[in-house]
């Protein structure tokens, strides 16, 4: 007798093969056998005639560290399926916890309150609070205690807690840099501070954490050069730790940065991994070349592939290098849908949006902010960094209808203006204006080049809320909402960007993943292997993508098992909550 018995569907098993029709019997945490079952009994039966059955899937890159043990029923994740995500990416990990504590965008309203820069934004990541000042904001706006200092307390911690799904840990190198070298970033470390961080990532590693992360794109990673990464990156080597690389891609994302070769951010990490000999993880990849148009679909496809051949050339000099894609062009982590966020540092300023408005009447106060973007100190709208800015935000939604639809650009020549000056000229017709801004280095065509590659795995780039999250929305400063990723990358994946091949598309979802990460518990579906399992109804699956009020989940995951117990059923959280923290040692 079984405990739980998945009549009729369509199984995928998650390696490739081809899909068969089978029955999947389940013991205790474990699938007992796969075939055909119709004369076997169980306490409880789910009927998956004209469904499809498949492995959970496995997010590669997550920040959903940062939120879980407020939202340890993932349901943002369930809802599209992933059962198990690797988080503490892009350098940033929860833990350990020292005498700082680094922002991160699902807490921006804390760092808000603590920065002592009135001018601090999304990008510019180059403020600590000190735990003292920060845990208690935290205790009271997020929903959980950080009670612990070490990076085995806080796993520790996180199986206390109790989670629906599972998490993978990797050690946050900022995370540790800046609580052994303080603010004082700019600087190499000592001999000293390099036994501190080797410290750091020993007791990582001896925790269960698969390996290390880098985002070179902030602060303080971002002052970390090739030589300290392939130090620091050698100690990985002997407990085969993989090292999970945001690369250099934009530089410091303030201001007007020094324009870099982007394709030697990659390359920079594919060297690490062959000089080192170790593993190599590059996160979220997108093209390694500038491009101009950037909605051009035979550039993007051309830019894309040339990137994928880099990554190619060096896997046929031995390099053992994967990558994550994020399944969509809307970039992760966060939106900010109203036109008026655009213009932050000014409302904060002067202390909401009313007079700002009031203020935006004035020509000096105009021209002000014209200077400040059009000089370039103001990376969050800067022409110098992209040109094509006006074309890349689009009207979605306004009192004044006959904007909707329209890019910037087309807007300012409607009114017969330059575009930013139409832009302030809406925000005072309708001040909740709302937009979508398009990425510049990504779209369908360059995501579908990247996904269809063999070594392709996916990652959402996002934190796990439910219908709400940790980003609060105030009327008189309306600030960012959680990707839509968060609720429907993986579903965008199987149904927009994925292609045609079900059993390719599973497979880069399942056991792709686990190949990477090496585990021999889960991400296939066999005898023996952790039922971590979900029964999808593909012919419903639809994404209920929005990017104005993107807190809404998709359709088609009918049932979701973790470790055997369901988390999802019928759609429906049940509030169980058997998963937690996979350790190296144990996967």
């Amino acid at each position: 007798m079984y405990d739980i018995l998945i009549q009729g569907g369509t199984v995928i098993d998650g390696t490739g093969a081809a899909a068969v029709r089978a029955d999947v019997g389940i013991r205790g945490d474990q699938i007992a056998a796969i075939g055909d079952l119709s004369g076997e009994s169980a306490a409880q039966v789910i009927d998956a005639r004209g469904k499809v059955v498949t492995p959970g899937f496995i997010e590669m890159h997550s920040h959903a560290d940062q939120t879980l043990l407020g939202y340890p029923t993932m349901d943002s994740m369930l809802h599209q399926g992933i059962t198990t995500f690797v988080g503490c990416m892009c350098g940033q990990s929860i833990a350990p916890i020292g005498k700082y504590w680094l922002a991160n965008q699902a807490m921006r309203d804390i760092f808000d309150e603590l920065t002592p820069k009135l001018y601090a934004d999304m990008y510019n990541e180059d403020y600590y609070a000190l735990s003292e000042d920060a845990i208690p904001l935290i205790r009271k706006h997020c929903g959980f205690d950080p009670s612990w200092h070490t990076f085995h307390e806080w796993l520790d911690a996180v199986d206390a807690h109790g989670t629906s799904g599972n998490i993978v840990t990797v050690l946050g190198y900022s995370t540790i840099r800046m609580n052994v070298m303080g603010p004082d970033g700019l600087r190499k470390p000592t001999p000293q501070e390099k036994e501190q961080l080797k410290e750091y990532i020993h007791e990582a590693l001896d925790a269960g954490a698969f390996g290390m992360s880098v985002g070179l794109d902030y602060e303080p990673g971002i002052f970390s050069d090739t030589e300290e990464l392939l130090e620091m990156s050698r100690e990985l080597k002997q407990d085969n730790g993989i090292l999970f690389a945001h690369w250099r891609k934009t530089g410091p994302r303030v201001g007007t940065p020094k324009r870099q070769k982007k394709i030697d951010g990659i390359i920079e990490i594919l060297e690490i991994g062959l000089r080192n000999d170790i593993q190599v993880q590059i996160s979220h990849l997108s093209k390694g070349y500038e491009l101009y148009p950037a909605n051009d679909d035979f550039l993007q496809r051309a830019a894309s592939q040339r990137t994928l051949q880099v990554i190619d050339e060096y896997v046929a000099r031995g390099v053992r290098a994967g990558f994550d894609v994020i399944p969509n062009s809307t970039g992760g982590t966060m939106i900010a849908p109203d036109l008026i966020t655009l213009f932050r540092p000014w409302y904060k300023f002067t202390g909401g949006i009313t007079l700002f408005l009031h203020n935006l009447t004035k020509l000096d106060y105009r021209k002000q902010i014209r200077d400040a973007i059009y000089g370039g100190t103001y990376y969050i709208l800067n022409p110098k960094v992209q040109p094509e800015w006006e074309e890349e935000i689009k009207i979605m939604r306004c009192a004044e209808k006959q904007y909707e639809g329209k890019t910037a650009k087309q807007v300012g020549v409607m009114m017969g203006k330059e575009t930013l000056e139409a832009l302030f000229d809406l925000l005072l017709l309708d001040c909740h204006t709302q937009i979508f801004r398009a990425v510049h280095d990504a779209n369908a065509e360059s995501v579908k080049t990247f996904v269809g590659h063999p070594k392709a795995t996916l990652g959402n780039d996002t934190f796990v809320f439910g219908l709400d999250s940790t980003v609060a929305y105030d009327p008189e400063s309306p600030g960012n909402k959680p990707n839509p990723n968060t609720y429907c990358g993986f579903i965008k994946f199987l149904t927009e960007l994925g292609g045609d091949d079900r059993e390719q598309m599973i497979y880069k979802l399942t056991g792709r993943p686990a190949e990477i990460l090496h585990f021999q518990k889960r991400g296939t579906l066999a005898p023996g292997k952790q039922a971590d399992v979900l029964v999808i109804d593909w012919d419903r699956l639809k994404t209920n993508e929005n990017v104005l009020d993107p807190a809404v989940y998709p359709e088609g995951i009918e049932h979701v098992l973790v470790n055997g117990t369901p988390v999802l059923r019928n759609g429906q959280h049940t509030g169980a909550l058997p998963g937690g923290v996979i350790r190296r040692q144990d996967c």
